[in-house]
């Protein structure tokens, strides 16, 4: 059996299902609930677990502005004179700045995380040395930390404090 998906059958069949759904008050949050529900009672579990765990790390990277390439997150790291792409691959290396593969091999950079003038926001650096030191550090830790707010910091998120805000 094919398990293939060819873009045309999802254009014709589920995108036209969506928009009707969003048009009748769907939520985000609610189609996706349906989509998950609905792969699992056809395709079991595993097949349900891999989709949602690939949503949750899509919907992740996308917060905050989204993603930038290694070329694209050159140019923000070195402001106005751009750093180049192997720099950054290298800051990641070294634990410097974040940056996550996807999957296919490519390292994605979180665009909040850098500065407006270049370089990265103020303490990023230093919380980063700290989260690499948890025993079950991964390449997602510091997004799920920086991005979820806590009630140690007053409901605010660790990044809302790295940009300036003061706590709750």
């Amino acid at each position: 059996m094919n398990t293939a998906v060819m873009p045309d059958v999802f254009t014709e069949t589920v995108e036209p299902l969506m928009r009707a759904a969003k048009e009748n008050g769907a939520t985000p949050e609610s189609l996706s609930t349906a989509f998950v529900t609905a792969l699992l009672g056809l395709y079991g579990r595993p097949a349900a677990k891999d989709f949602s765990a690939k949503f949750g790390f899509m919907k992740l990277v996308n917060q905050e502005g989204g993603v930038a390439s290694a070329k694209e997150a050159a140019a923000l790291y070195g402001g106005r004179t751009p750093a180049s792409d192997e720099a950054v691959r290298k800051a990641a290396r070294l634990g410097q700045i974040i940056g996550v593969k996807d999957g296919r091999g490519n390292v994605l950079f979180p665009k909040w995380q850098f500065s407006e003038k270049g370089g990265v926001l103020p303490g990023l650096r230093e919380t980063l040395n700290v989260l690499r030191q948890h025993p079950h550090f991964h390449d997602l830790l510091p997004l799920t930390f920086f991005l979820n707010p806590s009630a140690r910091l007053g409901g605010k998120r660790p990044l809302d404090l790295l940009r300036g805000e003061k706590e709750g």
